[in-house]
């Protein structure tokens, strides 16, 4: 008996060493393999879709403002993105959560959320907010209206994370492996330095190969995976939308309800800023060279996509000027309430669909891909001398 085993347990490198070589020898197609290509194929032809949607609107809308072109753009968007997030519902593998546990949570959810905004104070108002914009029959502010509004905007929510996550993981299960294997081309050989600059990789670090240590979870819904990315979302969404909120000529021009709207629009596509980093930090990504200790990519690529102190700075710099130029506090606070509840809520959902339903295909995906065309030539050697010596 091994000493690393123990009464045929497996140790944490057993399984690991066991699901690598699962994943290489996977050859069944997944519908995921399916979306992946059409998405691929499809989607330089489904952003002129967008582009016809926010002409329409903005047409139709008639208003040629920097606000109104950004309310058509952020409203085109979202359409298209709720029509690909259905397709994609149809596409897509069973999750780790049975349907029979999500559907009723859909369906019960909406009822809590109405009850609740329907007793707050009318100075945030967010029921009068969400009749106003997501009640499709123009209803008066009521129970009914309210719970109309409230399935809208988690639907819409639900449909176009859907559509999002879809469009990510199809490009970077196609395409991310090759940016990998590209980082141990010698420099003379390599057509860009992309993938250094996307990694931060210091000029000083001579990479000698890049290694993959991925995680796995035994097909179980990845709970700390959900709360990182969750979290990751919500402060990032009231990062960058904090420009909108606290901006001293926003917060003139523009009413509260349009404010709130065309940020929660804006915040839905927020998911490509956090999904890119944590998937490299669950395939275990990493340089080895001759440094002391490895370097993983995840953090490079993540203080790559956003840079969290200089947007509290530049934040912070736009409250002082609010309030040195004399602005309502109370309503910079009002702006902040709205928007923080919806973006939490944005936030879970986004969440629990990519954990929920792509992330194991998406890390097993990338996996496959990299150590299949890594190792293809050393894999054919060895086959080769098997039947030579058979």
């Amino acid at each position: 008996m091994c000493g690393g085993e123990k009464g045929g347990e497996k140790t944490p490198r057993t399984r690991r060493k066991s699901y690598i070589m699962g994943v290489i020898n996977l050859d069944e197609t997944t519908k995921h393999d399916k979306l992946d290509k059409l998405i691929v194929k499809y989607f330089p032809y489904f952003l002129a879709v967008c582009g016809i949607f926010i002409a329409i609107l903005t047409v139709y809308l008639g208003n040629f403002s920097f606000v109104g072109v950004l309310y058509s753009i952020c409203l085109g968007f979202v359409i298209a993105f709720v029509c690909l997030g259905v397709i994609c519902v149809f596409l897509s593998d069973k999750g780790a959560i049975s349907k029979y546990i999500v559907i009723p949570v859909i369906v019960i959810l909406p009822i809590i959320f109405s009850v609740l905004f329907l007793n707050f104070d009318t100075a945030f108002s967010p029921s009068g907010f969400l009749v106003r914009f997501f009640d499709v029959f123009g209803g008066t502010e009521n129970i009914w209206s309210l719970l109309v509004s409230v399935y809208s905007i988690i639907l819409m929510i639900f449909l176009v994370a859907y559509g999002v996550v879809s469009v990510i993981v199809g490009y970077f299960r196609s395409y991310f492996h090759k940016v990998l294997l590209a980082l141990e081309y010698p420099p003379e050989k390599r057509r860009n330095r992309i993938p250094e600059w996307l990694f931060q990789i210091p000029d000083i670090i001579d990479v000698k190969s890049v290694e993959l240590e991925p995680e796995f979870n035994d097909d179980k819904f990845d709970k700390p995976l959900f709360t990182s990315i969750a979290v990751s979302l919500f402060t990032l969404g009231i990062v960058i939308c904090s420009y909108i909120f606290i901006n001293p000529v926003f917060l003139q021009v523009i009413p509260f309800e349009e404010m709130l709207f065309i940020s929660i629009l804006l915040s839905l596509f927020m998911s490509p800023l956090v999904i890119p980093w944590s998937i490299v930090r669950s395939i275990g990504a990493r340089i080895v060279s001759d440094a002391p200790r490895d370097l993983y990519l995840w953090k490079g690529m993540r203080g790559r996509l956003y840079q969290g102190f200089f947007a509290v700075t530049f934040i912070m710099m736009l409250l002082t000027m609010s309030v040195y130029m004399g602005m309502d506090f109370s309503r910079i606070l009002t702006t902040y309430l709205g928007y923080v509840t919806f973006m939490g809520l944005i936030a879970g959902i986004t969440s629990f669909v990519y954990v929920n339903t792509f992330h194991r295909g998406f890390r097993d995906g990338i996996v496959k891909s990299f150590l299949s065309s890594k190792y293809k030539e050393e894999m054919s050697e060895e086959n080769e001398e098997e039947e030579n010596n058979g």
